[in-house]
């Protein structure tokens, strides 16, 4: 029973049937009471003069305090043409001086307010005016009276209740034999066609807020393709909206999570793999002079120096650069921007790189303006990417070839190229070229040092300067590195 409570659709629809229930008792009371009220009203309005008209016929009999005989047969005869009135005759204080009613009736008070009596010839239009009911202390009813002269220059009232115990006691009866029962049934039928309606229009709104549970749980399982149809601009239709912004947001974390899971366990074996081959290079030269240490010659110990300084500066650099591309993929470095002259920085880094060209047999060129044009970014980043570019087209471009640098200008931007006629790099690479630790199978030879991060920090600056940089290559062809920057002159 209490899972069958915990149905969200049965406690609404239970709440909903007690509230009708109690709402349709509410308007039986009501429509009860109007009634009565309604009644009692017509009663004193239709019996308004029936006391002063009787006071006519029954005044002559009272004299000098004195109440004749045959008032009773009187006033015998005019209870048998209304059967349902009570009659008292008061003082002026409202002591009962006699009554007629239905017989073997008593009196259970001896006196009667007068305030209401008085209010009542007053011709108050407050109708109805309700009245003490001696044979009922506890109800008030309306009624009709009139002032009687009672002799000796003393008056009285001719006070009638208008619905004597009789009259109440055959109201009841009929009341809940036809009346309340017609009610009754009324309102039962009212309760089943308004429940039988309100329980189908529940079950249709609750059926929109069981989809969305159901692809809740759904979600919840692990099904993040779960989304809910949105047919509507209510409530349950923004709540279904925000679900799917929800679950969109929470997938595209997931596939964020599973790429960066994918990097990472990528980047553990990559740095492995970079640093154990140095590692183990520094490891064996060491053993190998500790072991010939007397009788190693003097220029072979020189090389296995050197061999293991190259190596330990390639350690140091893989270190410096995997420190640099997570404060970049973290945006804890923020560029200092400044105005500069990318010609001017373009011409110096090129000059940094024609020692390793020359010696490599590779011709380094520039193709640059003869006009200074500035540019507002990090002049150290930017030289950063500018080496980064330049020494990856040296390192795989072979002997007698050729590393071109330009600048060229384009509707107020600066494009600086670097092209090289190098082995190019295969159309399935290209994608990959900017992914950290990323090496081609056909355009990179293991004789070519590199961490494989150069290309992936240079993109990351130029993310930062809300721009990047784009790859043409075809192989044994070449290849041609471009980004482009804002330049604050003229540069059209």
């Amino acid at each position: 029973m209490k899972g069958f409570f915990s149905n969200f659709y049965v406690r609404l629809s239970s709440l909903f049937l007690v509230l009708l229930i109690t709402m349709g008792a509410v308007q039986v009371f009501i429509t009860v009471k109007i009634t009565e009220k309604r009644q009692a009203e017509a009663d004193q309005l239709l019996n308004r003069r029936l006391a002063e008209v009787m006071v006519t016929e029954i005044e002559p009999y009272v004299n000098d305090d004195v109440i004749d005989e045959n008032i009773g047969s009187i006033i015998h005869y005019m209870m048998v043409l209304n059967p349902a009135i009570e009659i008292y005759l008061l003082d002026s204080q409202g002591n009962i001086l006699a009554f007629f009613s239905e017989p073997g009736k008593q009196i259970l008070r001896n006196i009667v307010d007068t305030r209401p009596i008085e209010k009542f010839l007053r011709g108050s239009e407050n109708i109805p005016i309700y009245g003490d009911d001696p044979c009922n202390p506890g109800n008030r009813k309306h009624f009709s009276a009139a002032r009687i002269d009672l002799g000796q220059n003393a008056s009285g009232y001719l006070y009638i209740v208008l619905r004597s115990s009789l009259y109440d006691q055959t109201v009841g009866t009929l009341k809940e034999k036809y009346f309340v029962s017609a009610l009754m049934r009324g309102l039962l039928l009212s309760l089943i066609f308004v429940g039988i309606v309100g329980l189908i229009l529940f079950a249709f709104l609750t059926r929109r807020i069981q989809n969305v549970s159901r692809s809740v749980k759904e979600f919840e399982k692990g099904r993040y393709d779960q989304r809910i149809s949105v047919t509507s601009k209510d409530e349950i239709g923004d709540l279904a909206r925000a679900f799917n912004h929800m679950a969109d947001t929470i997938a595209a974390n997931m596939d964020s999570l599973k790429q960066t899971d994918r990097l990472r366990r990528e980047l553990i074996a990559n740095v492995s793999h970079d640093l154990r081959s140095p590692l183990a290079s520094i490891q064996g030269y060491i053993e190998t002079i500790l072991m010939k240490r007397e009788t190693l010659p003097p220029e072979e110990l020189q090389s296995y120096l050197e061999t293991i300084l190259a190596d330990a500066k390639q350690l140091n650099r893989l270190v410096e650069e995997l420190f640099e591309l997570s404060k970049l993929d973290a945006k804890q470095t923020d560029p200092n921007l400044e105005t500069f002259s990318l010609t001017e920085l373009l011409q110096d880094v090129s000059m940094k790189y024609k020692a390793q060209a020359y010696k490599l047999n590779i011709q380094l060129s520039t193709d640059l303006p003869k006009q200074l044009y500035f540019v507002h970014a990090d002049i150290g980043m930017i030289e950063r990417v500018l080496s980064n570019l330049i020494e990856n087209a040296i390192n795989f471009t072979p002997e007698h070839g050729m590393v071109q640098l330009s600048i060229l200008r384009n509707d107020g931007l600066l494009r600086v190229r670097i092209r090289d006629t190098g082995k190019g790099i295969a159309p399935e690479d290209i994608p990959h070229i900017f992914d950290r630790f990323y090496r081609g199978n056909s355009s990179r030879s293991g004789a070519i040092r590199g961490s494989g991060l150069g290309l992936a920090i240079s993109q990351k600056i130029m993310e930062l300067h809300h721009s990047s940089i784009s790859v043409s290559s075809k192989p044994k062809e070449g290849s041609v590195f471009e980004f482009e920057l804002p330049c604050i002159e003229q540069c059209t």
